[in-house]
C-alpha cells in the first residue's frame, strides 16, 4: 500500500476558488522544487520563501514555499508545501503536470503514515491526528490534540516499565531457584501486581471513548401535542425549523436539525406530540406516534416538555411512561404565561408528581434557553465518559482527561484480564506462568505506541483519514 521511497503529492486543504496547500514528500522533492518553482531555494534549512509556480509554459501563479528539510519534517522526509492563491482548475492543472514529473498521488493518510513509518510520532500520536481532522466540536478536538502530545503514550510507557521491571525479578527467581536468593517476595509480587491492574483500570475509568464522540448523539423533543416542542426546537436552533400552531398535531415527521454547543454538538430532533391510546383517532396518529415513541426511546438525550400553564398534568404523567429515556432534562414550558408566585406552586407540584424537577423555560421571552442550552452540553459530555463517569455525573475536564480508541480499550482490558488473572497465579505459586502472563501484558500495552506494521494494519489506521493528510 504505501511505497515510502515514492514521492508523493495531494492537495492538502480544501481547494477554494482563492486559495489552496499544495504538499510534497519524498526523496524527488528538492528537484521538484527546482522545476515549477521560480525563487532562491536554500536548500540546506528550512524557510519559508515567496515566489511563482509555474503551471505551464503560459501561466505562473503567485506563492508561498514551506520547506522542511529531511529529517526534520512532519513526514521526515523532505517536505514542501505550497500555498498558492488560485481557483480550482488551476490546481487540477499543476497537480496533473506534476503528476507526470514521476510524482504519484497521496493515498488517504499517507503523509501521516510516513510520520509514523519514519518514527517522528507514535501510533496512538497518528491516530489523533485522524481525530483531530474528524472533530466535530471543541471537546472532540481538545481530546484529539491531548493525545497528540503523546500523554497516552507516556501513561502506557510508565506502566509497562513497571510490568518489564515486576517480570525481571520473577524470571530471575526462576533462572536461580536454586539459589538462597529472594529478588522479590511472593506478597510483594503480588502488591505490585494490584498497583499495576489499580492503573490499568484507572486508564479505562478515566478516559473518553472517541467512538462515542465521533458520532452526534441524538436530542429528543417529548412531550404531549401542542406542549411547545415545536417553538424550542426553532428557538435552539436560532431558525423556523419546525410548523408552530395553536392547533393540535401539526408535528407529525421526525423533524431535525444540527445543534452546536459550547463544548459539543447534537442532532436535536423534534416528533408528534404523545397521545394516548384514546387520542389517535386514524392511521397518520397511529403511524406519527409509532415514530415518535421510537426515536425517544433511542435517542442518547431526552427533553421532556410539559406546558406549565396548563390546568392539570394527569395526562403528562400518562404519557412519560412511553418514553424509557437514557438520560432525561425535564422543563416547564411556557413560563411567561404564569405569575412569579403561580410558577412556584405549579413547579412544586411537578416535582411532586413526577419526583424532580423542572427547569421553567419560555421560547416567547428566552428564559433559561441558556441554561437548558448548558444542561444539553454536560449531558452529552458526560455521556462521553466512562461508565463509572457517566453513572456518578462527573464532568470531564479537557485538561486532563485521556481519549481512547477502540483499539486502546481493546488492549488495555486485554492487559486488565492477564493482569488479573496473574494475581491468581502468583498466589498459588506459579511462577512461570506469572512470567507468561507478565509478558502478554507487556504486549498488549505496547500494542498502544506500536503494532507489528504491515499493510493491512496501516490500510485499518490511516484509510479514514482525507487525502493530504
Amino acid at each position: 500500500m504505501y511505497e515510502p521511497n515514492d514521492t508523493i503529492v495531494a492537495v492538502s486543504s480544501a481547494t477554494s476558488d482563492k486559495r489552496a496547500i499544495v504538499r510534497i514528500s519524498g526523496l524527488a522533492t528538492l528537484e521538484v522544487l527546482q522545476r515549477i518553482f521560480i525563487s532562491e531555494i536554500d536548500i540546506s534549512k528550512a524557510q519559508i520563501t515567496t515566489g511563482q509556480v509555474v503551471i505551464d509554459n503560459e501561466l505562473k501563479v503567485d506563492a508561498i514555499l514551506y520547506l522542511f528539510p529531511a529529517p526534520n519534517s512532519y513526514t521526515g522526509d523532505c517536505l514542501a508545501e505550497l500555498h498558492i492563491h488560485t481557483n480550482s482548475p488551476v490546481i487540477e492543472r499543476l497537480i496533473g503536470n506534476l503528476l507526470l514529473l514521476d510524482l504519484r498521488m497521496a493515498s488517504a493518510g499517507e503523509f501521516t503514515a510516513r510520520a509514523y513509518l519514519n518514527g517522528k510520532i507514535d501510533l496512538a500520536q497518528a491516530e489523533a491526528v485522524g481525530e483531530i481532522v474528524a472533530s466535530s466540536n471543541r471537546f472532540q478536538l481538545a481530546a484529539a490534540e491531548k493525545l497528540l502530545t503523546g500523554s497516552l503514550s507516556k501513561t502506557a510507557n510508565q506502566i509497562s516499565l513497571s510490568v518489564m521491571d515486576l517480570l525481571s525479578r520473577i524470571e530471575a527467581g526462576l533462572d536461580f531457584s536454586g539459589e538462597d536468593i529472594e529478588f522479590i517476595t511472593r506478597s510483594q509480587g503480588i502488591e505490585k501486581l494490584t498497583e499495576i491492574n489499580a492503573q490499568l483500570e484507572q486508564l479505562l475509568a478515566g478516559s473518553i471513548s472517541y467512538e462515542s464522540m465521533i458520532d452526534l448523539p441524538s436530542v429528543g423533543l417529548a412531550g404531549l401535542a401542542n406542549a411547545g416542542k415545536s417553538s424550542l426546537l426553532n428557538k435552539l436552533l436560532n431558525r423556523k425549523r419546525s410548523i408552530v400552531s395553536g392547533e393540535r398535531k401539526t408535528t407529525r415527521d421526525i423533524l431535525t436539525g444540527l445543534l452546536e454547543l459550547d463544548k459539543s454538538s447534537c442532532i436535536i430532533f423534534d416528533c408528534a406530540g404523545l397521545l394516548l391510546s384514546g387520542q389517535q383517532n386514524n392511521i397518520l396518529d397511529e403511524l406519527a406516534q409509532q415514530a415518535a415513541v421510537e426515536s425517544l426511546q433511542n435517542a442518547s438525550l431526552v427533553i421532556f416538555c410539559v406546558d406549565i400553564s396548563s390546568a392539570d398534568f394527569d395526562e403528562d404523567v400518562s404519557v412519560f411512561k412511553f418514553i424509557e429515556p437514557k438520560s432525561l432534562i425535564a422543563i416547564a414550558t411556557k413560563s411567561d404565561l404564569l405569575s412569579e408566585d403561580e410558577l412556584v406552586v405549579r413547579l412544586k407540584k411537578l416535582k411532586e408528581l413526577f419526583g424532580f424537577d423542572f427547569l421553567p423555560t419560555s421560547s416567547e421571552t428566552g428564559d433559561n434557553l441558556i441554561l437548558l442550552g448548558d444542561m444539553i452540553d454536560k449531558k452529552i459530555i458526560s455521556l462521553a465518559a466512562s461508565p463509572a463517569a457517566a453513572t456518578t455525573g462527573k464532568m470531564l475536564d479537557t485538561k486532563c482527561e485521556l481519549a481512547l480508541t477502540a483499539r486502546h480499550r481493546q488492549a488495555v482490558n486485554e492487559a486488565i484480564s492477564n493482569t488479573n488473572q496473574a494475581i491468581c497465579e502468583l498466589e498459588l505459586g506459579n511462577d512461570e506462568i506469572v512470567a507468561m502472563l507478565l509478558r502478554s501484558v507487556y504486549s498488549s500495552i505496547c500494542l498502544i505506541e506500536s503494532v507489528p506494521v504491515d499493510e493491512q494494519v496501516l490500510s485499518n489506521i490511516f484509510g479514514r483519514f482525507c487525502i493530504g493528510k
